[in-house]
Parts: structure tokens; sequence; C-alpha cells
């Protein structure tokens, strides 16, 4: 290799690494089955909230629709630098004791996923 393709060949690894930090890892079978449950009673308020063409709810709202379904730590903000997916609306985070159950609010797209915390240890990056 040439000293150019060991330059480039480290910055990819630079940069890969420093993604790391939003990597979730693999969620116990339990704990995915009870996590999917929670995901999808939080896709149902949520879905409550922007029905019939309604602005895009606020944060607030937003924060008392997952927080009424019994997730705990709940994080409601606009998108930062650092986080993943639509760069606009609101982002969202709850932890149900096991796993995370996390997506993003607009007026027109509701995202709910889950999984295990990121590599930093929690549900969402720190806002950046």
């Amino acid at each position: 290799m040439t000293d150019e393709q060991l330059r480039q060949e480290e910055f990819l690894r630079q940069q890969a690494a420093n993604k790391a930090f939003r990597q979730r890892g693999n969620l116990e079978p339990a704990a995915a089955e009870g996590a999917h449950a929670c995901a999808v009673e939080v896709q149902r308020v949520l879905n409550l909230l922007t029905v019939g063409g309604r602005d895009a709810p606020e944060e607030e709202a937003v924060r008392q629709a997952v927080a009424s379904t019994g997730l705990l730590d709940v994080v409601v903000r606009p998108p930062g630098r650092l986080d993943l997916g639509p760069g606009d609306g609101l982002i969202f985070s709850g932890w149900t004791g096991r796993a995370c159950v996390f997506g993003s609010v607009r007026q027109d797209d509701i995202t709910v996923e889950f999984g295990t915390r990121i590599a930093d240890g929690g549900c969402l990056p720190a806002p950046g």
C-alpha cells in the first residue's frame, strides 16, 4: 500500500470510530418482546396527536404522550447534529427498564423504534 492509501484507510477507521458512540447492541428476546409492545403503544398515542392533519405536535404534548405509556426517563427535543434521521420535527426516547423506545415526530411522519442503549449509555446521543 502507498502512504496515501494508508492515510486514507486510517482516516476511514477514525471516522467510523467517531460514530461508534451511536451504535446499539442486540436486545435479548424477552426484552425485545416487551420493547416491541411499548413501541406499538407509543406509535398509537403519537398517531392520536397528528390525526386530522393538525400542525406538528409541540414538544410538551409529545413528552406527555410518550410518558403516558409508562416509559421512564422520557426525552423529547429537536434533533441535534449528532442525531440520525430527519433534521426537523422532534425526536424522543424513553426507557422500558430493559430497552429504549425512540423515534421522531413530524407533522406527516412518525417513526418509532426500539433497541439497546447506545454505546455512550443513553437512549439518544447528547444534543449537539
